[in-house]
């Protein structure tokens, strides 16, 4: 399915990254799309699912890993179900290269909050890896303590300065701004959150991902381009990309159900 695999290749020396940002919808899911979809699970996932005592995080993990075997399989060609993982020493999930010459496996991540479940795909070279975070807009409980414990001195001061519920948004700015920057160098996040600075501007958010300056002086890694949007009037979100350059115009937006992906729908960039 061509309209998946980023278009044709940049015949130009130095061919600009491409990422998709797949959104998609999980309000309205049937029982017989959730059964198709635990049917594509490898058996360590199914047993994991089982394993999973409450419902809603039951059909939240169900969701999140079915779903993103269809969508890797559009992009590699490969059943949903053949499609194998391996991961890193956080827990960072990657395709495994299937060792036939197919190319460089797409790199990936996800993030689900509320009813919305946010995929970064990128097949390009120079795209090394990718972070998301997704948060539904939201009360923040304990905010002072939980600015004391994540955000830097600065960050903080500026999220109390405001009134509520604007003092709530601004810490989940920072909050998925630090959260895709740390999943994107697949470290982890309780340790590592102060080690990042953002500079937010004023403005607010729009459907668009704007880029978000990064500082992070005591990291010894790059922390990558950083870039923030509001998907929906309800979420946040941000992706961060291990990449040499990156521009707002290299980013694919995508909405879509459960439903549309097993329908094989096809589905244009927005």
């Amino acid at each position: 399915m061509p309209e998946f695999c980023q278009g044709p290749p940049d015949p130009s020396p130095n061919p600009r990254p491409s990422i998709d940002l797949w959104l998609l919808s999980t309000d309205h899911v049937g029982a017989a799309a959730l059964a198709t979809l635990e049917d594509c699970l490898s058996p360590p996932e199914q047993a994991q699912l089982a394993k999973i005592r409450f419902p809603q995080a039951q059909r939240q993990f169900l969701l999140s890993r079915g779903c993103l075997r269809h969508l890797l399989s559009r992009y590699t060609g490969q059943a949903p179900a053949d499609l194998a993982f391996v991961y890193g020493s956080r827990g960072k999930p990657a395709l495994n290269p299937r060792g036939d010459g197919a190319g460089l496996a797409p790199r990936f991540n996800l993030s689900h909050s509320g009813q919305r479940l946010l995929v970064a795909i990128s097949g390009a070279e120079r795209v090394r890896a990718i972070g998301v975070d997704l948060e539904i807009l939201r009360p923040v409980s304990l905010l002072p303590g939980l600015c004391r414990r994540c955000l830097t001195p600065a960050e903080a001061e500026t999220v109390l300065a405001l009134p509520t519920p604007e003092a709530d948004h601004r810490f989940l700015r920072y909050w998925t701004g630090k959260e895709a920057c740390l999943k994107a160098l697949g470290v982890g996040i309780t340790d590592s959150l102060q080690s990042l600075e953002l500079s937010l501007g004023p403005e607010a958010l729009t459907a668009v991902p704007v880029a978000v300056a990064v500082v992070a002086p005591t990291l010894p890694q790059y922390p990558g381009q950083l870039y923030q949007w509001q998907p929906d009037e309800q979420y946040l979100a941000a992706v961060a990309v291990q990449s040499t350059s990156l521009e707002a115009s290299d980013f694919c937006r995508y909405q879509a159900t459960p439903q549309d992906l097993l329908a094989g729908a096809a589905m244009g960039a927005l």
